[in-house]
């Protein structure tokens, strides 16, 4: 079976043939808005002709050729994290909640956990799991950009969690890897990867991670089960062989007139790029009959050695955990015995048993208030990897631009040492 004929199977001759239209037309870019770090309407001051996304609060569509925000300084500080609009719906959609315990399943490189984040705000957890190491690598970075302080990056089979996290979470994202026909316009490799029997392969995948996730969500949970394809195959058979196997039953979603109903699955929708301001997407929320009863974090006290420097930054009311030379600081306890471990909330601080410093991640987690702010001269020195000109104190301080944490400098014997990691730097 080629491509049309699978999209004819699933969608009839008419709309196959629009979808194939629309793939034809360039794609289009959005952001999810940081607000952590910058206020809506502010943002919306220094760039005016952006647009509201409809189905997501803080979710905004630009034009490339306008604002090249991939390359904006912005970016590399956190404030917006890029991501396709029909991608940045399903956790809106799920309906994440401060508070919630979720767990994105396969959540490299990260988009749908820094939204689930920011949505739990500081009253919940975010467990984030990739069965890659370096795509589980790239996610932390991301984390650690974009500041975030309530995520547990791991990198695990999902197999191998499963038993450790029965009937756990509030909430499961479950972004299913697939054969990617809703990213053609997106990445046009994925045009030629694209076989049918891809589809059928991903769908045994699929199955058995959408198995596994229903088992670690808690009774009255909901999971959100998406995919970037147009089959059949991998979006509603999948959905209809777990409700065939147990007692889950389907949400409806929006009524957002731009979705289209599922022929074959009451209550699934599909972003399809004919009729959305998107890429492809297909996504079915998944709920799990019983009484929803709300997740109680554990709390306990740092009793280490460093208390004073987790005071001097307001961390002390937070967890806080040792991990092989770094000083981890998460918002509740978690337990994470028995899984291989990437981020611990926020890497705050390194060399713990010599000469302890602040992280980079750190920087970008607290807010502006207690730093130096920078004027564009030495934002754009310090940017590049430059010695800074300051009469400061000893030791380690923070810097801003416009209210925005750039990162650490160290002042010693005269010298502020710019301790912006090389990797990050702009000349």
């Amino acid at each position: 079976m080629n491509f049309y004929e699978n999209l004819v199977n699933n969608f009839t001759k008419t709309i196959a043939d629009k979808i194939i239209e629309a793939l034809n037309e360039e794609r289009v870019y959005s952001l999810y808005l940081n607000t952590n770090k910058i206020l809506k309407r502010e943002f919306y001051s220094r760039f005016p002709e952006i647009t509201n996304h409809p189905l997501v609060e803080n979710g905004f569509y630009y034009d490339k050729k306008q604002y090249d925000f991939g390359r904006h300084y912005l970016h590399d500080l956190g404030v917006y994290y890029i991501q396709e609009p029909a991608a940045m719906s399903v956790v809106s959609l799920l309906g994440v909640q401060a508070g919630d315990y979720v767990l994105d399943m396969c959540a490299a490189p990260g988009g749908k956990t820094v939204q689930a984040a920011l949505k739990t705000k500081q009253e919940g957890v975010v467990i984030a799991n990739d069965i890659s190491h370096s795509r589980a690598l790239v996610l932390s970075q991301n984390i650690e950009r974009m500041g975030i302080g309530n995520v547990v990056v791991i990198n695990n089979n999902p197999i191998d969690i499963c038993s450790y996290y029965l009937n756990t979470f509030d909430k499961i994202i479950l972004d299913a890897p697939c054969s990617g026909s809703g990213m053609f316009r997106k990445d046009e490799k994925m045009i030629d990867d694209w076989s049918y029997q891809k589809v059928l392969a991903s769908q045994k995948t699929q199955i058995a991670l959408l198995e596994l996730a229903y088992s670690m969500l808690k009774p009255g949970g909901t999971i959100a089960y998406s995919t970037c394809s147009f089959s059949r195959e991998e979006n509603e058979d999948v959905v209809t062989y777990l409700l065939s196997k147990s007692d889950a039953y389907l949400l409806e979603t929006d009524n957002f007139p731009s979705l289209y109903r599922s022929l074959h699955l009451k209550n699934a929708v599909y972003f399809l790029p004919s009729s959305f301001l998107g890429e492809g997407q297909f996504l079915a929320l998944i709920k799990k009959p019983g009484i929803f009863l709300k997740t109680k974090y554990a709390t306990s006290q740092y009793k280490g050695h460093h208390q004073a420097i987790l005071k001097q930054y307001g961390l002390m009311h937070r967890h806080n955990r040792e991990l092989g030379g770094i000083l981890y600081s998460l918002n509740y306890d978690v337990a994470i015995n028995h899984l291989n471990v990437i981020r611990y909330g926020v890497r705050a601080f390194d060399d713990i048993d010599k000469t302890i410093r602040p992280h980079h991640h750190l920087a970008h987690y607290l807010d502006a208030s207690q730093s130096i702010s920078l004027d564009e001269s030495s934002f754009k020195k310090y940017l590049a990897g430059e010695t800074l000109n300051y009469q400061i104190d000893k030791g380690y301080h923070l810097v801003s631009y416009e209210q925005v944490n750039v990162g650490f400098i160290r002042s010693a014997n005269g010298i502020l040492k710019n301790l912006l990691p090389k990797g990050l730097r702009r000349r």
